[in-house]
Protein backbone atom coordinates (compact mmCIF):
# COMPACT_ATOMS: atom_id res chain seq x y z
CA UNK A 1 0.00 0.00 0.00
CA UNK A 2 2.80 2.41 0.91
CA UNK A 3 4.55 1.71 -2.39
CA UNK A 4 1.33 2.34 -4.28
CA UNK A 5 0.90 5.64 -2.45
CA UNK A 6 4.44 6.71 -3.37
CA UNK A 7 3.85 5.78 -7.02
CA UNK A 8 0.55 7.66 -7.05
CA UNK A 9 2.19 10.75 -5.52
CA UNK A 10 5.04 10.62 -8.06
CA UNK A 11 2.55 10.21 -10.89
CA UNK A 12 0.64 13.25 -9.61
CA UNK A 13 3.87 15.30 -9.42
CA UNK A 14 4.83 14.29 -12.96
CA UNK A 15 1.38 15.29 -14.20
CA UNK A 16 1.68 18.69 -12.50
CA UNK A 17 5.17 19.20 -13.96
CA UNK A 18 3.88 18.37 -17.43
CA UNK A 19 1.01 20.86 -17.02
CA UNK A 20 3.42 23.54 -15.85
CA UNK A 21 5.67 22.96 -18.85
CA UNK A 22 2.70 23.13 -21.21
CA UNK A 23 1.51 26.35 -19.57
CA UNK A 24 5.02 27.79 -19.79
CA UNK A 25 5.32 26.98 -23.50
CA UNK A 26 1.86 28.45 -24.11
CA UNK A 27 2.73 31.66 -22.23
CA UNK A 28 6.07 32.04 -24.01
CA UNK A 29 4.40 31.50 -27.39
CA UNK A 30 1.83 34.18 -26.54
CA UNK A 31 4.50 36.66 -25.44
CA UNK A 32 6.63 36.12 -28.56
CA UNK A 33 3.69 36.18 -30.98
CA UNK A 34 2.83 39.86 -30.50
CA UNK A 35 6.15 41.38 -31.62
CA UNK A 36 6.51 38.79 -34.39
CA UNK A 37 3.05 39.64 -35.71
CA UNK A 38 3.84 43.35 -35.73
CA UNK A 39 7.22 42.83 -37.42
CA UNK A 40 5.69 40.60 -40.07
CA UNK A 41 2.79 42.95 -40.77
CA UNK A 42 5.01 46.02 -41.26
CA UNK A 43 7.59 44.03 -43.25
CA UNK A 44 4.84 42.71 -45.54
CA UNK A 45 3.49 46.21 -46.13
CA UNK A 46 6.96 47.49 -46.94
CA UNK A 47 7.88 44.45 -49.03
CA UNK A 48 4.74 44.71 -51.16
CA UNK A 49 5.48 48.35 -51.89
CA UNK A 50 2.10 49.40 -50.48
CA UNK A 51 3.61 52.32 -48.54
CA UNK A 52 4.46 55.19 -50.85
CA UNK A 53 4.93 57.87 -48.20
CA UNK A 54 8.58 58.12 -47.12
CA UNK A 55 7.66 59.24 -43.60
CA UNK A 56 5.36 56.22 -43.19
CA UNK A 57 8.10 53.88 -44.42
CA UNK A 58 10.51 55.36 -41.89
CA UNK A 59 7.90 54.97 -39.14
CA UNK A 60 7.29 51.33 -40.10
CA UNK A 61 11.02 50.60 -40.13
CA UNK A 62 11.39 52.23 -36.71
CA UNK A 63 8.53 50.07 -35.42
CA UNK A 64 10.18 46.94 -36.84
CA UNK A 65 13.44 47.88 -35.10
CA UNK A 66 11.66 48.60 -31.79
CA UNK A 67 9.70 45.34 -31.92
CA UNK A 68 12.88 43.44 -32.78
CA UNK A 69 14.52 44.92 -29.69
CA UNK A 70 11.51 43.96 -27.59
CA UNK A 71 11.59 40.45 -29.01
CA UNK A 72 15.27 40.19 -28.05
CA UNK A 73 14.42 41.31 -24.51
CA UNK A 74 11.63 38.73 -24.30
CA UNK A 75 13.92 35.95 -25.49
CA UNK A 76 16.50 37.02 -22.92
CA UNK A 77 13.76 36.82 -20.29
CA UNK A 78 12.96 33.27 -21.39
CA UNK A 79 16.63 32.34 -21.19
CA UNK A 80 16.64 33.86 -17.71
CA UNK A 81 13.67 31.71 -16.66
CA UNK A 82 15.62 29.75 -14.08
CA UNK A 83 16.04 32.95 -12.06
CA UNK A 84 12.31 33.65 -12.27
CA UNK A 85 11.52 30.11 -11.22
CA UNK A 86 13.85 30.43 -8.24
CA UNK A 87 12.36 33.77 -7.20
CA UNK A 88 15.54 35.65 -8.06
CA UNK A 89 14.17 37.73 -10.96
CA UNK A 90 15.67 41.19 -10.95
CA UNK A 91 13.50 43.97 -12.35
CA UNK A 92 15.30 46.90 -13.95
CA UNK A 93 13.45 49.74 -12.29
CA UNK A 94 13.93 53.19 -13.75
CA UNK A 95 12.10 56.50 -13.71
CA UNK A 96 9.86 56.37 -16.76
CA UNK A 97 7.31 58.59 -18.40
CA UNK A 98 4.43 56.08 -18.28
CA UNK A 99 2.39 58.18 -20.72
CA UNK A 100 5.22 58.06 -23.29
CA UNK A 101 5.54 54.28 -22.90
CA UNK A 102 1.77 53.84 -23.30
CA UNK A 103 1.76 56.20 -26.32
CA UNK A 104 4.54 54.16 -28.00
CA UNK A 105 2.65 50.90 -27.44
CA UNK A 106 -0.63 52.37 -28.76
CA UNK A 107 1.10 53.74 -31.87
CA UNK A 108 2.75 50.39 -32.61
CA UNK A 109 -0.47 48.43 -32.10
CA UNK A 110 -2.71 50.81 -34.07
CA UNK A 111 -2.09 49.18 -37.45
CA UNK A 112 -2.83 45.71 -36.07
CA UNK A 113 -6.10 47.00 -34.64
CA UNK A 114 -7.03 48.69 -37.90
CA UNK A 115 -6.40 45.42 -39.74
CA UNK A 116 -8.86 43.76 -37.34
CA UNK A 117 -11.51 46.44 -38.00
CA UNK A 118 -11.07 48.18 -34.65
CA UNK A 119 -10.02 51.66 -33.64
CA UNK A 120 -7.35 52.08 -30.96
CA UNK A 121 -7.44 55.41 -29.15
CA UNK A 122 -5.36 56.85 -26.36
CA UNK A 123 -6.40 59.35 -23.70
CA UNK A 124 -3.00 60.14 -22.24
CA UNK A 125 -1.79 63.23 -20.41
CA UNK A 126 0.42 65.66 -22.30
CA UNK A 127 2.53 66.21 -19.20
CA UNK A 128 4.92 63.41 -18.24
CA UNK A 129 3.46 60.85 -15.84
CA UNK A 130 6.70 59.81 -14.18
CA UNK A 131 6.90 56.68 -12.07
CA UNK A 132 9.44 54.00 -11.25
CA UNK A 133 8.87 50.85 -13.36
CA UNK A 134 10.55 48.10 -15.28
CA UNK A 135 9.86 49.22 -18.86
CA UNK A 136 9.63 45.69 -20.27
CA UNK A 137 7.19 44.58 -17.57
CA UNK A 138 5.05 47.69 -18.06
CA UNK A 139 4.96 47.28 -21.86
CA UNK A 140 4.15 43.59 -21.52
CA UNK A 141 1.28 44.26 -19.11
CA UNK A 142 -0.23 46.82 -21.50
CA UNK A 143 0.30 44.54 -24.51
CA UNK A 144 -1.41 41.66 -22.70
CA UNK A 145 -4.41 43.89 -21.99
CA UNK A 146 -4.49 45.06 -25.62
CA UNK A 147 -4.23 41.48 -26.90
CA UNK A 148 -7.17 40.45 -24.72
CA UNK A 149 -9.19 43.45 -25.86
CA UNK A 150 -8.43 42.58 -29.49
CA UNK A 151 -9.73 39.05 -28.90
CA UNK A 152 -13.01 40.14 -27.30
CA UNK A 153 -13.88 43.49 -28.89
CA UNK A 154 -16.43 43.53 -31.68
CA UNK A 155 -15.41 44.54 -35.21
CA UNK A 156 -16.14 48.18 -35.82
CA UNK A 157 -15.68 48.95 -32.13
CA UNK A 158 -13.12 51.02 -30.35
CA UNK A 159 -10.54 50.35 -27.70
CA UNK A 160 -9.30 53.20 -25.55
CA UNK A 161 -6.24 53.29 -23.34
CA UNK A 162 -6.48 55.96 -20.64
CA UNK A 163 -3.87 57.01 -18.12
CA UNK A 164 -4.11 59.35 -15.18
CA UNK A 165 -2.94 59.95 -11.64
CA UNK A 166 -5.05 59.17 -8.61
CA UNK A 167 -3.24 60.47 -5.56
CA UNK A 168 0.09 58.65 -5.45
CA UNK A 169 -0.94 55.94 -7.91
CA UNK A 170 -0.89 55.79 -11.67
CA UNK A 171 -4.20 54.53 -13.02
CA UNK A 172 -4.38 52.76 -16.36
CA UNK A 173 -7.72 51.82 -17.87
CA UNK A 174 -8.49 49.92 -21.04
CA UNK A 175 -11.99 50.25 -22.48
CA UNK A 176 -13.58 48.48 -25.41
CA UNK A 177 -17.06 48.16 -26.83
CA UNK A 178 -18.67 45.48 -24.67
CA UNK A 179 -15.48 44.74 -22.73
CA UNK A 180 -13.73 46.52 -19.88
CA UNK A 181 -10.48 45.75 -18.16
CA UNK A 182 -9.01 47.88 -15.43
CA UNK A 183 -5.48 47.57 -14.14
CA UNK A 184 -3.60 49.48 -11.45
CA UNK A 185 0.10 49.93 -12.13
CA UNK A 186 1.76 52.00 -9.49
Amino acid sequence: LAGGGVLLRESWRNTLDARRKTTFVSNVSHELKTPLTTIRMYADLLGEGRVADGAKRAQYLATIAAESERLTRLINNVLDFSRIEQGRKQYRLADLDVAAVARDVVEREGVRYAAAGLRLDARLPDAPASARYDRDALEQALLNLLDNALKYARAGGAVEVALGRDGGRTETALWTTGYHSFDWVG
